[in-house]
This record gives C-alpha cells, sequence and structure tokens, in this order.
C-alpha cells in the first residue's frame, strides 16, 4: 500500500515541479510540456531507484526494467493528478491539453 501512496506522491510532485518550471520559463516549455513530465517523473524515479514491482514482490525480468516502468507510470499518474485538479478548479488548462466546451458539469452549475 506504501508503495501506491509513493508513486502517487510522486506524481503529484512532478506535475507541480514542471507546473512550477513552467510558469518561470514561460512558452518554451509549454511546447514540451508531456515530454518534460516524462522526463522529470522517469528521472526521479531513476534517480530513487524505486521499483513498485519489488514492493509488491512481482517478478520483472530486469530490475531496471521495473524502475522504469515505475517511472512511466509516476509520469502517466500526473494525468490524474491534473484532471483532479482540474475539476476542483484550480488550474487552467495548458496549451497542449484539449478541453471540452460546455458539457454536461458546466451546464448544471
Amino acid at each position: 500500500m506504501y508503495d501506491f501512496a509513493v508513486v502517487a506522491l510522486l506524481a503529484l510532485a512532478t506535475m507541480k515541479v514542471v507546473d512550477f518550471v513552467g510558469e518561470y520559463l514561460g512558452d518554451v516549455v509549454e511546447r514540451f510540456r508531456s515530454l518534460l513530465t516524462f522526463v522529470v517523473g522517469v528521472g526521479a524515479v531513476v534517480w530513487l531507484d524505486f521499483s513498485m514491482f519489488a514492493g509488491w514482490n512481482i517478478d520483472i525480468r530486469n530490475k531496471n526494467l521495473g524502475v522504469w516502468l515505475t517511472g512511466f507510470i509516476v509520469a502517466g499518474g500526473t494525468v490524474a493528478w491534473k484532471a483532479i485538479f482540474d475539476w476542483l478548479g484550480s488550474t487552467a488548462p495548458t496549451v497542449d491539453e484539449p478541453t471540452a466546451e460546455g458539457g454536461a458539469l458546466s451546464e448544471a452549475a
């Protein structure tokens, strides 16, 4: 269970680091936001040498493969955090993210 929490919080940290860098570097980061998210997410997990598969006793052919897969899962987890914050209304959509104009939720509110 702690491994899931570590992955979820690493995804949150990755999202916020990319947002922080995006605020100060502006358009340069906004064009490559998805790539930067993967670089930060995978880089953090490789730097920590963390594999969620080892924590759950799931056999992976290679330890490094487990670490890299965990990095991609962390980078993918940023999508869930972004959706949660967008649903709560605390962030504005970025350039490379599609938005729904006039969805059912906005009509009901």
